[in-house]
C-alpha cells in the first residue's frame, strides 16, 4: 500500500528509471528474473493508483476492482515463487541445494495464496492514508510468517552482499507490511520498494563490473 494516488505515481514513476537501468545490466537469461523485479514494483505502484482512484471516485467500480485483484496477485502468489526463483537461478550450482527448501516454501505459499485469492476474491477498505485489501484468508498470520520465511531465507543464503541485504530488508519491510495490513496503518510499501529496487539495480551493476572485469583478466593472460 501507499499513501494516496499521488503518491503511487510519483513512486511508480520514480522507479521506472531503476527498473530500465537494471534490465539493461542483464547478461544472461538467469539474471532477468531479478533485473525484472523493479519493473514489477514499478506497476504495482501505478496499479494501485486505480485502487486510490476508484476510493476517491475518479475511476469506475469495475476498474477499480480490476486493479485491485492486480495489486494483490503481484503481491500474494507472485512475489513469494518469483523472487526465491530469481535468486536460486543466480547462485553458483554448488550452493543451489540448500536454497531448494525455500523455493519449494515459495511455491507452496504462492500456491495456497492464489487459490485463496481465486476462492474468496478480493475486497479493499479504504482508511485514512492506507488501504486494506481483504482475501478472506484464515491463519493469515502463519501464511504471512511462511511469505517472509521463503523470501527472507533464501536471500540469507545467497553468495551476493546485496541479495543479502535485500532479504533483511524484506524482514523489516514485510513485517511492517503485515503490521500495517492489520491495523490498516498508512504503508511503507512505496519506500520499501524502492529500497529494494536500488539494492537490486547495485547488485547486478557489480555483477556486471566483476564479470567485465573477469573478461580484461582472460585478455591479459592472453597477450
Amino acid at each position: 500500500m501507499c499513501f494516496s494516488t499521488t503518491a503511487d505515481v510519483v513512486a511508480g514513476g520514480v522507479l521506472v528509471p531503476v527498473a530500465v537501468l537494471s534490465l539493461r545490466q542483464v547478461t544472461s537469461a538467469r539474471e532477468l528474473p531479478l533485473a525484472a523485479l523493479p519493473a514489477i514494483f514499478a506497476l504495482h505502484q501505478f496499479i494501485e493508483a486505480f485502487v486510490w482512484a476508484g476510493a476517491d471516485g475518479d475511476v469506475s467500480s469495475g476498474v477499480a476492482h480490476a486493479a485491485a485483484v492486480g495489486y494483490v496477485l503481484i503481491a500474494l502468489p507472485l512475489l513469494p515463487i518469483l523472487f526465491p526463483r530469481a535468486v536460486w537461478l543466480l547462485e553458483p550450482h554448488d550452493s543451489r541445494r540448500r536454497m531448494v527448501p525455500f523455493v519449494v516454501l515459495g511455491a507452496i505459499v504462492s500456491a495456497h495464496l492464489g487459490y485463496v485469492v481465486a476462492a474468496h476474491g478480493v475486497s479493499v477498505t479504504p482508511h485514512e492514508h492506507a488501504l486494506s485489501y481483504n482475501i478472506g484468508m484464515d491463519d493469515s498470520v502463519l501464511w504471512t510468517a511462511l511469505y517472509v520465511l521463503a523470501i527472507v531465507g533464501t536471500a540469507a543464503l545467497s553468495r551476493f552482499p546485496m541479495v543479502v541485504a535485500f532479504g533483511l530488508l524484506n524482514l523489516v519491510g514485510l513485517t511492517v507490511v503485515a503490521l500495517a495490513y492489520a491495523e490498516a496503518f498508512a504503508s511503507l510499501w512505496c519506500v520499501y520498494a524502492a529500497l529494494s529496487s536500488a539494492l537490486i539495480l547495485v547488485h547486478l551493476i557489480q555483477r556486471r563490473r566483476v564479470a567485465g572485469e573477469g573478461r580484461d583478466t582472460v585478455v591479459l593472460v592472453r597477450r
